[in-house]
């Protein structure tokens, strides 16, 4: 009885002690918590890529399912067959090694794997206090802990060689399965490494089957294996992987840095297949020295990127792989002309049939030029966008105000878009600064959206904010026009698209062909594609080729809408009616040219007066299509283009033009042509200090002006003026 009260009181004794160091000295339980290591899957659940943690380690924890019954046995069975029994300490397995070292036998240890996973929390030397504290710290983590969350600690924090701490990083790294999918050899294996990690681990002389049998042997013996599954895995020979660890989408993962599982919204099947065409299309891009591209698919309905490719090769060091072509700030070209069709279809100032003029502009001696570097005249609006015709693009621009597109990308949250509007001037339209592909593609998606802009998203289930910048009728009225674009000019490129789905599309080319693109859309997909040099040097063009939005880079995104399958097309939005409209180019009394169109109801057709600037009147004049000024005088504008200051259409401001010394004076007159918007066509050409010479509204004349910088002026009836300055050079 008196040995029972002993009994009780000693473990009174035990216990209250253990309650009060455990008060003073809490289980820092944070310092198994260590950084993760980022696993980054598609929208399948299948692997793309693994990164390392913050700290530089593979740390892969392992999943309640990966902890199989195998991996159960041969651990235990290996480091603390008595895990189950025990309450953090072994006091046999201690009296046993403690002998053993005294008799100077070989030494064994006495730690259990709780023990064990205490010693992790410190990493210090083996000294008696330490293993004090260690035995300390095994009774709380059993005293706050289950045991198979003890092992799963101890699993996820056993070192594995070099920078790879956990069961689950060394299976990945090893042999590139999850731990569920491993065989009992790589079971055993992998369970001998901890022991000696640094020579245990995979190396050029480590001999992996040796130690994984030696293991094997001993679990055998202790009957944790049956006889069937020893020799199974006895007799496996088994290989470890040593490539690197997957990373499918690395321009995308080197986005992605949270330590945890991260699910995707991209499809790797996709991704593969789009990668390898950008980059077997770059391999033939090279002899015209083209060497990078990029492409993006994004899921319309949720605006998720299903498809993600930065560059043709990540590691094509030599072309600037790395560079992510998805972000890079490139010219848009023409691709934004859309926004501003669609705009001015809003505002009535267009409807798809209605005339404009593609004439030339003069702005401050700044004259845009088409691509084709000529001028078609009188078009539809919807020719002029289908022939992404500059003149037009930026005259609606002008006359949108501040319902440009800078408004709308403005309303976009663009963040490329720093500058105030003057900054950009009509370069906005024109492609003339840095717009990258993503976001050029997120803009297109608001066309398939009915107008309604949303940033995509490649994290499964994370959205961004919603906004309107388009109604539903302007971009069905624009999708239809880009959609017919193809099967109207340009089915000539490729005979295969005539079994394509309808598929809305704009090319864009920066100066010089630096950058070539085209993003098109449908209601289900939007796809951007890009081909370009990220070094900026600019294409080799030859005879065969012209190196263009439309013949680098759209047979790309057709190829991709062949992968992506069966396509539909837009259902009509309410409120798109027919209606006659008036194609006059200045209507005056009864319209002579009526024809029928797709209209906005609700919305009236007016043509501002200055969109007949002084350009277009010229050409109307020059043409014959109006007589003279004088004959729009029952116009309800017409007060306002009198007010028009003289236009010179010949020379042009700022230019220096170029003559042969050798030629005579008669061959080096430089022409001069002004057009005058007053009732009186009489106009004063003022040249230098020299008297004016009396000419007529549009009337072209030639002067021998010598080499030399010139003040040219051209004064109409109503004292407007005109001042230009050029300069003649003789070589």
């Amino acid at each position: 009885m008196n040995n029972l009260k002993k009994t009780v009181y000693l473990l009174s004794i035990f216990i209250v002690s253990f309650f009060i160091l455990d008060y003073l000295y809490p289980l820092d339980i944070d310092r198994l918590q260590k950084p993760k290591s980022t696993q980054i899957y598609d929208r399948n659940n299948k692997l793309l890529t693994i990164k390392l943690s913050s700290d530089g380690y593979l740390r892969i924890p392992l999943k309640e399912n990966e902890l199989t019954d195998n991996i159960k046995r041969v651990v235990l069975g290996y480091e603390d067959r008595y895990f189950y029994d025990h309450f953090g300490i072994n006091p046999l397995a201690i009296i046993r090694a403690i002998y053993s070292n005294i008799t100077n036998q070989h030494k064994i240890g006495a730690s259990t794997i709780t023990m064990q996973l205490a010693r992790m929390m410190h990493h210090k030397p083996r000294t008696l206090k330490q293993k004090l504290i260690e035995i300390f710290q095994a009774l709380q983590l059993e005293w706050y802990y289950s045991k198979d969350e003890i092992l799963t600690l101890y699993l996820n924090n056993a070192p594995y060689g070099g920078n790879i701490e956990g069961f689950a990083s060394a299976s990945y790294r090893y042999f590139h399965l999850p731990p569920s999918s491993l065989s009992l050899s790589q079971i055993a294996y992998l369970t001998a490494i901890p022991k000696n990690p640094n020579k245990n681990r995979p190396k050029p002389n480590t001999d992996i089957n040796q130690i994984k049998n030696r293991l094997l042997d001993r679990v055998y013996k202790l009957k944790i294996l049956s006889k069937k599954e020893y020799n199974r895995a006895k007799s496996e020979k088994i290989y470890v992987n040593i490539t690197p660890l997957p990373n499918k989408i690395p321009h995308l993962s080197a986005r992605i840095n949270s330590g945890k599982k991260i699910k995707t919204t991209i499809d790797l099947k996709l991704q593969i297949k789009i990668q390898n065409l950008i980059k077997e299309k770059c391999k033939k891009l090279k002899k015209y020295g083209i060497y990078n591209g990029s492409a993006i698919v994004i899921d319309n309905k949720n605006m998720q990127i299903v498809a993600y490719i930065g560059s043709q090769d990540f590691y094509d060091n030599r072309h600037g792989g790395q560079n992510d072509g998805l972000r890079a700030l490139i010219s848009p070209g023409s691709t934004l002309k859309p926004f501003i069709y669609a705009k001015a279809l809003e505002k009535g100032i267009i409807t798809p049939l209605k005339k404009l003029y593609d004439v030339p502009l003069f702005i401050d001696g700044y004259k845009p030029l088409n691509y084709s570097k000529t001028y078609l005249g009188e078009v539809t609006a919807s020719e002029a966008l289908q022939y992404s015709l500059n003149i037009p693009a930026v005259e609606l621009d002008r006359l949108l105000g501040d319902n440009s597109l800078y408004e709308l990308l403005k309303k976009a949250r663009i963040k490329s878009l720093k500058y105030s509007k003057n900054y950009y001037g009509s370069a906005l339209v024109l492609g003339g600064w840095g717009l990258p592909l993503i976001n050029n593609a997120e803009l297109f998606a608001s066309l398939a959206n009915q107008g309604i802009y949303q940033p995509s998203s490649y994290i499964l289930g994370k959205e961004y904010k919603k906004e309107r910048i388009l109604t539903p009728q302007s971009t069905y009225l624009v999708s239809n026009i880009l959609a017919n674009a193809p099967r109207v000019e340009f089915s000539s490129y490729w005979e295969f698209i005539k079994n394509m789905p309808k598929i809305a599309f704009k090319t864009g080319t920066s100066a010089h062909s630096k950058d070539m693109l085209t993003i098109g859309y449908t209601p289900k997909y939007t796809v951007g594609v890009w081909y370009g040099n990220f070094s900026g040097k600019a294409s080799k063009a030859n005879k065969s080729i012209h190196a263009t939005g439309l013949q680098i880079a759209s047979p790309t995104l057709f190829e991709i809408f062949g992968l992506l399958g069966q396509q539909s097309w837009f259902k009509k939005p309410k409120k798109i009616i027919q209606k006659q409209i008036c194609q006059d180019a200045i209507k005056i009394e009864e319209c002579k040219d009526l024809v029928t169109d797709n209209i906005i109801k609700g919305v009236k057709l007016k043509t501002p007066c200055k969109a007949m600037r002084a350009e277009v009147l010229s050409y109307l004049i020059e043409n014959q299509t109006i007589k003279s000024i004088k004959s729009l005088s029952k116009h309800k504008c017409y007060k306002e283009w009198t007010q028009y200051k003289p236009l010179i259409t010949s020379p042009i401001n700022n230019k220096t033009y170029i003559f042969n010394k050798l030629l005579p004076k008669e061959l080096k007159k430089t022409a001069l042509q002004c057009y005058s918007f007053e009732a009186n066509q009489t106009i004063y050409w003022l040249i230098d200090n020299n008297p004016p010479i009396i000419s007529k509204s549009g009337q072209k004349i030639y002067r021998y002006l010598s080499p030399t910088t010139h003040n040219i002026s051209c004064l109409d009836e109503g004292a407007k003026i005109k001042n230009i300055s050029i300069t003649n050079q003789e070589l």
